[in-house]
């Protein structure tokens, strides 16, 4: 797909495979600023990796650029990660009318005119890393999971900044399920569960399938956090299942609880919203459908919202 880019704020150009934000000094009432540009390009992202090579033709205290990873057209709310926001040479922030700054480090004064940066912003599931020229300088974890959405670039500058090779790498989301490793859920996962999220391109792990060396609950506590989503088979009281539920819930990932329709809910989980199934060919259909449609409300692009 040929790339292409919209401007929602501030003057551009393409020269070949580069992006070019025409920085200027404006007058804004009464005061002069750096021009901010805010560009989308017509890719659909909802994890793997955004690249560019950016690079500044001059410095003021202003100069930043920024790969947007999250745009929501509707509300106007944004995420961004690059260099010279938030006062730092590297940062992780989003914009809700105001900024909220998730991370940041270095000194903005090591910021270069001249210089081409290779910036990499990596997203999967809740997490978000950030490495320029190879050196992994951020790494955080967001307060929740982001919808598919177009990618872009955010810049201010009172000279021309350059955006060349903007490169996305998307990567299936992935949900992570929880639940007992016993018949007859083993037969749920395998004959439902893996096969409604394989028609929706997801991939559906559970912790039993993670190979090689390490702690169990670690490799845990990593599949919830870069998982897009989890999905809890509640029906047996599990403290191993609702201790993961409970983790999932506290870093606001989007949760699906399923359970076989007799099952007698706790009190902690009885006002949440279960699918209940039933464990017949019938119910087993019904089940499908309903599983649809809440993985499709999880993973329906922004755009389309």
């Amino acid at each position: 797909m040929e790339l292409k880019w919209a401007p929602l704020l501030g003057a551009f150009a393409t020269e070949d495979s580069t992006l070019v934000f025409k920085g200027q000094r404006i007058q804004y009432e009464g005061q002069f600023q750096p021009a901010i540009g805010n560009f989308i390009a017509n890719r659909q992202f909802s994890g793997g990796s955004i690249s560019a090579d950016i690079s500044f033709d001059a410095v003021d205290n202003y100069s930043a650029c920024e790969l947007i990873a999250f745009y929501d057209p509707a509300r106007k709310v944004f995420m961004t990660a690059g260099l010279g926001g938030s006062g730092g040479l590297y940062s992780i922030r989003s914009f809700a009318n105001t900024w909220t700054v998730h991370a940041s480090a270095g000194d903005r004064s090591s910021l270069k005119a001249g210089v081409q940066y290779h910036v990499n912003v990596h997203l999967v599931g809740s997490r978000v890393a950030l490495t320029v020229d190879g050196v992994n300088v951020l790494d955080i974890q967001l307060p929740g999971s982001l919808p598919s959405s177009q990618v872009g670039v955010w810049c201010i500058s009172e000279s021309e900044i350059r955006i060349a090779n903007f490169s996305v790498v998307s990567k299936p989301p992935t949900i992570f399920v929880v639940m007992e490793f016993t018949s007859p859920y083993n037969e749920i996962y395998l004959e439902v569960i893996k096969s409604v999220c394989r028609d929706l391109g997801v991939d559906a792990v559970r912790a039993d399938e993670a190979a090689g060396p390490g702690v169990i609950l670690a490799d845990i506590v990593r599949s919830i956090v870069e998982a897009k989503a989890v999905i809890a088979e509640i029906s047996p009281a599990n403290p191993n299942v609702y201790y993961e539920v409970g983790y999932a819930h506290a870093l606001g990932k989007p949760t699906i609880l399923i359970a076989d329709r007799s099952t007698k809910l706790p009190f902690d989980v009885s006002p949440f919203r279960v699918l209940f199934y039933d464990n017949t060919i019938p119910g087993r259909s019904r089940f499908e459908e309903g599983l649809k449609r809440h993985l499709s409300a999880i993973f329906l692009p922004v755009s389309d919202t």
